[in-house]
């Protein structure tokens, strides 16, 4: 009796969804789950964690047609919006941060032929390589940059 109870206390047991900003001294943002020297807590609301979801067989979650619960936790408006609120925000600040970091990618890139050291010039394959991690950092930067705007629309 004793062990499902205790059971039932651990699949039910409450997590906390605290957010921290953290930014770098070269202006870099980062969002975490855990608290780093000079981060700020952005965002904090406490969530109930309850049992796994059952599976069909082929691997789906199947839908349920039926009612939540009398019980089950239903957010305000009020709650919702500021929910939404800090979602976009935290959306729009990533977007921005990684817009600049894709600017500085492409001027990196432009000024590799300008800034080419004497072991480049003299080592051509080098210079090939410094010139694919660059513009691997552009793309990378182009989609992120694509990823949080898709994501930016939905939450409009």
């Amino acid at each position: 009796m004793t062990l499902r109870v205790l059971l039932l206390l651990l699949v039910a047991s409450p997590a906390f969804a605290d957010i921290y900003k953290y930014v770098d001294e070269e202006g870099r943002v980062t969002f975490s789950n855990i608290p780093m020297k000079g981060s700020q807590r952005i965002y904090a609301d406490p969530v109930t964690v309850n049992a796994p979801k059952t599976r069909t067989k082929s691997g789906n979650t199947p839908k349920v047609n039926s009612p939540s619960p009398g019980n089950f936790p239903k957010v305000d408006a009020a709650t919702q919006r500021s929910r939404d609120s800090n979602r976009k925000l935290i959306l729009q600040e990533e977007l921005n941060a990684e817009q600049q970091a894709l600017a500085d990618a492409r001027r990196a890139l432009a000024d590799a032929d300008t800034n080419r050291t004497a072991e480049e010039r003299a080592n051509t394959s080098k210079y090939t390589e410094k010139l694919g991690r660059l513009r691997e950092s552009v793309v990378l930067h182009e989609k992120n940059v694509a990823a949080l705007t898709n994501e930016l629309a939905r939450a409009r």
